[in-house]
């Protein structure tokens, strides 16, 4: 997408994005904009993660589109340590907790180098997939093994002290003589913490170990002040109940980073928000099962819409991700906003379709999709005529392309995640159900109706069903009852009149007459 107009530019936004691109501009009014973004690949990644690194990219993109040069710099903080061995994992004998990620062999075999390799393998798959082009950074093999970090941590060694007053007045913490913010690994491993008596400058050693060349690793607190040095970070998104609370995490590291490191710390452009699945109150956690990966995110939908989901709401907003019958409403105002340049949500659908070349929604409403592609069975040839019979030859002619690939995305969606109550199947015999004599009659006369036409929309077929019902002396319900026991085997389904319509006339005709 080409870079901003001076006129655009002039035009006030209260979207987010543009808001925060106009602030971080005016911070940093030269010289290349870093935005940087962090995941730990402690587990399968999942669009929760995303929103973290997305919202890096948008903040990125926009700066960028207003001519200056931004760069975002994604940090794979592979070196942090294993909590504990989630139950995910397969069994092992070995105790691995406390280890670093990168130094712990894939847990699934010999797939990949270690552990961390084989979550960020995932990850980085789905990055090319949703648009997004960061310069990667592993802690571990970028930052540690390399020594870039290793004066950071001998700047935090000497000054201890004031690392512990910051601690003690922001986190209520108590911190015994001995404690340091270094970490290194023993005989076993496994990471322990240093202490600032054992440490010898001249060998660059604490408790006896080696914290060069990768064997030591600073406490988080103090390892994001400095990667933030190490890297001129200028702007990084958080997420706000992590690392966003009076006293947390970015409180502190900002202290450490005036106090002991000598930088201003990061504007923090955007606090964000978890991502929820509906009617759940915790956040999505690989730990809790609770995840939408971007790969069964990208099943269902392109990558454009899910972008969009992401960026199109205030970054603090706790937002959902209802794969379900909430997809119907998302993809519909994503092409709400695709045809309408003064959609609310305009600016979120531009950066969601920056390097996009064509569409990727057809104007025809996804709901409908959904039952045309179920009533041609799948078939999407069979789809594409049910199309033209219901009253979208026009788009079938001008949008064949795109609609032939969401229909690729509607029949993942109804074998994942589709709602019981909007599936349905065209029974291919006559279903063993219940019908009353009153019924079968209606059914023949709505027959007859159909089979002296030679040709029916779905108002036409409506008007049919109500006639047919009247001369059979049936209520509504039975009638569509029937219509519904007949041709799906339940008695439920979509709107009688454009479903009816759909089906092959001649077919359809010999399925209704029972009396015949």
């Amino acid at each position: 997408m080409s870079v901003m107009s001076q006129s655009q530019i002039s035009q006030k936004s209260s979207y987010w994005l543009d808001v925060a691109a106009e602030e971080i501009i005016k911070r940093f009014p030269e010289g290349e904009v870093i935005v940087s973004s962090g995941i730990s690949p402690s587990a399968s990644y999942h669009i929760g993660h995303f929103r973290e690194i997305m919202t890096a990219d948008a903040l990125a993109w926009a700066v960028n589109q207003r001519g200056r040069k931004a760069r975002h710099v994604h940090v794979v903080d592979n070196f942090d340590p294993l909590r504990k061995w989630y139950d995910f994992l397969p069994p092992t004998d070995k105790d691995y907790a406390g280890q670093p990620l990168s130094l712990i062999p894939d847990p699934y075999g010999d797939c990949h180098k270690s552990y961390a390799d084989h979550f960020y393998a995932a990850f980085k798959e789905s990055l090319e997939p949703m648009g997004i082009h960061p310069e990667i950074v592993l802690s571990y093999e970028d930052l540690y093994s390399t020594n870039r970090m290793t004066k950071y941590i001998e700047i935090a060694l000497e000054n201890v002290e004031k690392i512990k007053k910051v601690y003690e007045e922001k986190s209520n913490r108590d911190l015994d003589e001995e404690w340091t913010p270094v970490w290194v690994i023993d005989d076993r491993g496994t990471f322990i913490k240093g202490t600032i008596s054992s440490w010898k400058k001249e060998d660059q050693t604490i408790n006896g170990f080696s914290y060069a060349n990768g064997k030591g690793k600073l406490d988080w607190r103090l390892d994001w002040p400095a990667r933030w040095a190490e890297l001129g970070v200028n702007v990084e998104p958080f997420g706000a109940q992590e690392h966003g609370a009076s006293g947390g995490s970015y409180d502190t590291s900002s202290l450490f980073a005036k106090e002991v490191f000598g930088i201003d710390p990061p504007y923090d452009a955007a606090r964000y928000g978890h991502i929820h699945r509906p009617g759940e109150t915790v956040k999505m956690s690989s730990s809790k099962g609770n995840v939408v990966t971007p790969k069964e995110a990208l099943e269902i939908m392109p990558a454009e819409i899910l972008r969009y989901f992401i960026v199109r709401s205030r970054p603090e907003k706790k937002i959902f991700f209802d794969s379900g019958q909430g997809l119907y409403n998302l993809i519909d105002e994503f092409a709400a906003a695709q045809s309408d340049e003064g959609h609310e949500f305009r600016d979120a659908y531009n950066f969601a379709v920056s390097g996009s070349k064509k569409h990727v929604i057809s104007s025809i409403p996804f709901k409908h999709l959904v039952q045309v592609y179920q009533a041609a069975q799948g078939n999407t040839k069979d789809a594409l005529e049910v199309l033209r019979r219901t009253g979208y030859s026009q788009q079938v002619g001008s949008e064949q392309d795109v609609i032939e690939s969401e229909f690729e995305f509607v029949g993942n969606w109804l074998k994942k995640y589709a709602p019981e109550e909007i599936k349905f199947e065209v029974q291919k015999e006559l279903p063993k159900e219940e019908i009353s004599d009153a019924q079968k009659e209606f059914l023949a006369v709505l027959a007859k109706k159909i089979n002296e036409q030679k040709t029916l929309d779905g108002q036409k077929m409506h008007e049919l069903i109500y006639e047919a019902k009247d001369e059979a002396g049936i209520d509504p319900r039975s009638a569509f009852q029937a219509i519904y026991r007949i041709v799906l085997g339940k008695d439920y389904g979509p709107k009688a009149g454009w479903f009816l319509a759909s089906l092959d006339q001649e077919w359809l005709v010999k399925r209704l007459n029972l009396k015949a």
